[in-house]
């Protein structure tokens, strides 16, 4: 789902259960919050002011949702974009848009019911047509989104992001202005929580059309089915306001009036402001965590995401090369990361899959512990494999990190830096810091040698990180091939899906060929949201997936 994010969704325990024959197939993330906001707290007075103002520590992307990629533009996304369904306080899916869903007894068939006079904000209506129109816009080779990959099991979807079939044989349909069907290929457990994030959010399209190319080029011209509107953006912007939307079906839920959103890259900067009372909200991290862990308004949550440093390995480059690779994923000291770099709550991550996504229904095993550690530290063996990539590349490696220019990115290249330096003699490494939004496309130019990366729950599916490192997916910005990898994850997406003990064996297997066999990636650190929050905000909701947190029920207590 999302790249390049330093951290991200909040982890609890709840069983999704979208119908009885499903009951027992759909689990989520678990763990716990040290810290949480309440949510439902009324005994307090309501503020006679309903506006806040808090910080991003990045501007937004692009807000066409079929094209939007990092999880804080995600966040702003889903204030402004409802879809059928959205997320309760405990991340479980409810109907938005939708009034309910009707699903078949072999799981294969949704028809979702619209809610009646579902408005757009600029007061036109809502129909079916529209989540039809921004299906088809996001798997339409033409047009196609990023994230196109996650409706891949619609019956032809696959075949038609890939050029095979036209996008009119879909297993979409509208057969009324308030009714959406959908066929899948497979029983997709985690089906509703992917329909609940706003990559699936309906779009009109005659607006789209009439706007043409300024379409989503700033908050002029967009309009929003969410609790919010946006305003005072383009896409050069560092600041933006989200204020209610009067045309939302829920709008008397909504109590802010008005949210002002600062870009503010220094965590420093953002702490001042807070403690000026300028600012509402701020995230931080590393030694502030532990400065203002005694303030009222700290909040921490851990996170269902995978931090870690991806290699480009195209042909003919030193990172195509295995035994290199190696000697990198076994040279740097997670823990010692965790505790002594970042000691912001953050816990060493030995699997591409972090603890709390999924547990196997049948078993209640979570997969990170099935699956066991791989690449964890281990000076000898890292070195064993440098000597045998200097065999074949030579005694000097010069390699380039990708980094963001934040403090976090700061801090952690700095370490993976001296770690590579310290325990691979013979290697340089030079360290690259370009602004997050730049990271990503420079990430997707494939214009890298390594980066600092990270990847956070978009849903309980497991195919979202595995999806990364499939050979044809739009993610795959290191070229990796291999066949067995491929077919272990198509097998456990299709043909396993409704087997959990198969599934789980056939992610295992590939999960050790990307991480053991051929070192795909390195992962770091599974990381924990920490914020300072304004005491008097009440309401707000902390996802395990789509937003770091969501303002639609917040509000400002006396």
């Amino acid at each position: 789902m999302y790249t390049d994010t330093e951290g991200g969704n909040k982890v609890k325990k709840k069983l999704l259960v979208v119908s009885a024959v499903l009951t027992g197939l759909l689990l989520t993330a678990c763990g716990g919050n040290d810290k949480k906001e309440t949510t439902k707290n009324e005994n307090g007075t309501i503020a006679a002011s309903q506006k806040i103002e808090i910080s991003s520590p990045t501007p937004l992307s692009t807000l066409d949702t079929t094209q939007t990629m990092d999880k804080n533009t995600f966040t702003i996304v889903q204030h402004l974009f409802e879809g059928l369904y959205r997320f309760d306080d405990d991340s479980t899916p409810i109907p938005g848009l939708a009034e309910k869903v009707d699903i078949s007894e072999d799981g294969l068939s949704y028809k979702f019911t619209l809610k009646d006079n579902i408005k757009w904000s600029n007061g036109e209506p809502i129909t079916a047509q529209d989540f039809l129109y921004s299906w088809k816009k996001l798997v339409t080779p033409a047009t196609i989104g990023p994230n196109a990959y996650l409706l891949d099991n619609v019956k032809n979807s696959n075949a038609i992001r890939n050029g095979e079939k036209s996008v009119d044989e879909i297993g979409l349909s509208a057969p009324s202005d308030k009714e959406f069907e959908v066929t899948l290929e497979q029983a997709q457990p985690s089906f509703l929580a992917v329909v609940s994030i706003g990559w699936l959010a309906p779009q009109n399209q005659a607006y789209v059309e009439k706007q043409g190319k300024e379409y989503a080029a700033d908050s002029d011209h967009l309009i929003y089915s969410g609790p919010f509107i946006l305003t005072d953006w383009d896409a050069s912007s560092d600041t933006w306001t989200l204020k209610q939307n009067p045309e939302y079906y829920d709008a008397d839920k909504v109590k802010l009036e008005e949210v002002k959103v600062n870009t503010i890259k220094e965590e420093n900067t953002g702490i001042n402001l807070y403690q000026s009372n300028e600012l509402d909200l701020v995230r931080i991290s590393g030694q502030y965590v532990q400065q203002y862990s005694d303030d009222a308004g700290y909040v921490t949550h851990s996170d269902v995401a995978n931090n870690y440093l991806d290699f480009n390995k195209k042909e003919g480059t030193a990172l195509a090369n295995n035994h290199l690779r190696k000697a990198i994923a076994y040279a740097i000291d997670k823990d010692a990361l965790t505790k002594s770099v970042l000691n912001d709550g953050s816990k060493p991550l030995n699997g591409l899959i972090p603890s709390g996504l999924y547990k196997n229904p049948e078993t209640s095993e979570d997969f990170r512990k099935f699956s066991g550690d791989h690449s964890v530290y281990d000076v000898k063996t890292a070195q064993a494999e440098w000597k045998k990539a200097k065999a074949e590349l030579g005694d000097k490696i010069k390699l380039s990190l990708l980094v963001s220019d934040d403090d976090n990115g700061k801090k952690i290249s700095e370490y993976v830096q001296s770690q590579l330096q310290e325990n691979l003699k013979g290697i340089e490494i030079t360290i690259n810091a370009q602004p997050k939004n730049n990271v990503i496309q420079t990430r997707k130019d494939k214009d890298y040698e390594l980066s600092l990366s990270g990847w956070i729950a978009g849903s309980s599916d497991l195919d979202s990180y595995f999806n990364l490192y499939a050979g044809e997916s739009a993610y795959n910005y290191g070229s990796y091939k291999n066949a067995d990898y491929d077919k272990l994850v198509t097998d456990a997406r299709t043909v396993n899906a409704n087997t959990p003990n198969k599934q789980f064996e056939d992610y295992k297997k590939a999960e050790d060929i990307l991480l053991d066999q051929d070192a795909a990636q390195v992962p770091l650190y599974q990381s924990a949201s920490n914020y300072l929050i304004n005491p008097k905000i009440k309401g707000i909701s902390y996802h395990l997936y789509g937003d770091y947190f969501n303002l639609r029920t917040a509000y400002l207590e006396e």
